[in-house]
């Protein structure tokens, strides 16, 4: 409890006397909840567990937030496409998805960080990554490939992959459950997801390219129009990155494997899809 007064404190005295609490401040403190929009379908940033928990990087940065502000927290689930829409709508306070910190995305809202870097990467049939070795080669590929939609990764893929067959999915574990069902030869997607679905299914002959192929910061998206809101979240990530706190997290999600297990098996639910 010290050490939650301590930072709370902190918090308090780093923020600018002149900035005024607006509407997502007063929300948090009226309710005493703050509320996440995240699509729990991108690990290691957030996911689902088989029993139905959220799990993931992003996850303990948003629960650590709320403890350290006494306050409790709302996940609310929705597809990564709705979250700047939500935002926007003040129906969540936070966007949290492992999200770049792209310029029209910060035309919209206010990004806080980086709290991690990333990069889009390939992911797919081992013939058909054996043809690249370079990002360049990629503009050869003449395979089918699933993205997400609204995402830096659809974009590089319309960039880098023009004439593959790109399809456009609603969630990750869509266009990783084609690539599963061989309805698609790859899926362009962030990094560590992408070494996370080949390391779950190395079974599956599936490689990648070994390489980020783009630059990507990765911050927390909150709403502009609460500037005391947007300087205690950035007090909070720099207490965590002060204290290493951050790092700790960072080398548990991207480091170690052991949270891997609780993930549910996609190809389960293939078949029971098959099945119906």
């Amino acid at each position: 409890m010290k050490r939650i007064l301590f930072i709370v404190s902190l918090v308090c005295l780093l923020a600018p006397a002149q900035l005024i609490a607006g509407q997502v401040t007063e929300r948090i403190t009226a309710s005493k909840t703050i509320v996440v929009g995240t699509p729990g379908d991108f690990p290691p940033f957030t996911a689902s567990t088989s029993m139905g928990q959220l799990i993931g990087l992003d996850i303990d940065l948003a629960r650590n937030l709320a403890g350290w502000l006494q306050v409790n927290i709302e996940f609310n689930q929705m597809e990564f496409s709705e979250l700047m829409p939500a935002l926007e709508a003040d129906k969540i306070d936070m966007a949290m998805s492992g999200m770049t910190m792209t310029p029209l995305r910060n035309l919209r809202a206010a990004f806080i960080g980086p709290y991690a870097l990333s990069g889009q990467s390939i992911l797919g049939k081992k013939t058909i990554l054996e043809q690249v070795s370079t990002p360049e080669d990629l503009k050869r590929l003449t395979c089918c490939v699933a993205v997400l939609k609204g995402t830096t990764g659809e974009t590089m893929a319309e960039n880098l992959l023009p004439d593959a067959n790109i399809i456009s999915t609603s969630t990750l574990d869509e266009s990783l459950m084609l690539l599963l069902d061989s309805k698609v030869d790859a899926i362009v997607a962030d990094y560590p997801f992408c070494r996370v679905a080949e390391f779950r299914y190395k079974d599956r002959g599936f490689t990648m390219f070994d390489k980020p192929l783009t630059f990507e910061p990765v911050g927390i998206a909150v709403s502009g129009k609460d500037p005391l809101f947007v300087n205690l979240v950035q007090n909070y990530l720099t207490v965590m990155t002060g204290s290493g706190a951050l790092k700790q997290l960072q080398e548990k999600w991207f480091k170690s494997n052991d949270w891997m297990k609780e993930l549910p098996d996609l190809d389960f639910f293939r078949e029971l899809e098959k099945g119906k």
